[in-house]
């Protein structure tokens, strides 16, 4: 009987080893699956973050570029209505200078001796008259044209800093 025990303790003791490396490959295995699947995780919550910061300042940079866009249209908005005020200023001006000729004019012309005199005067008058809408037509066109560099001004530098900053990022 002893050499049946002594094979079946070999059976057994083969059994056994076989059993603890099996348990301890699957182990092995386990752990290596937590470790790749802790690891994987760990990588994928790393991009979230990394995302989700780009994302924070994403909206940070569109929060200011929309600040200075209402910075940059207020500042246009300035320039153009001081430069509407002025432009009215112009026109109230001609207007008083033009009130005023009429008034010299129709004194003259109510002082006048004879018909010719009458005519002269009233041609001096509509000449003058041509001569000076025709340069306050030119000083108003001036400002407009001023008035509308002013109030482009600002958006075009920022427009110019946008695409830069557009060109800087696509590069």
């Amino acid at each position: 009987m002893t050499a049946k025990t002594t094979k079946q303790d070999k059976v057994t003791d083969s059994a056994t080893t076989a059993a603890e490396t099996m348990v301890a490959v699957g182990q092995e295995a386990l752990r290596n699956f937590a470790k790749a699947s802790t690891e994987s995780y760990e990588n994928a919550f790393t991009g979230i973050r990394g995302k989700a910061g780009d994302l924070v300042q994403g909206y940070d940079e569109i929060a200011a570029t929309g600040k200075e866009n209402m910075e940059i249209l207020s500042a246009a908005g300035t320039a153009y209505g001081k430069g509407v005020e002025a432009i009215g200023g112009e026109w109230m001006n001609f207007a008083k200078k033009m009130m005023d000729t009429n008034v010299q004019a129709t004194k003259a012309i109510l002082g006048a001796k004879s018909l010719n005199e009458v005519m002269d005067l009233q041609s001096e008058f509509m000449r003058g008259s041509f001569d000076g809408l025709m340069a306050q037509s030119t000083k108003i066109g001036e400002l407009a044209t001023k008035v509308a560099q002013d109030a482009a001004e600002p958006i075009n530098a920022q427009l110019t800093a946008t695409v830069e900053k557009w060109h800087k990022n696509a590069a």
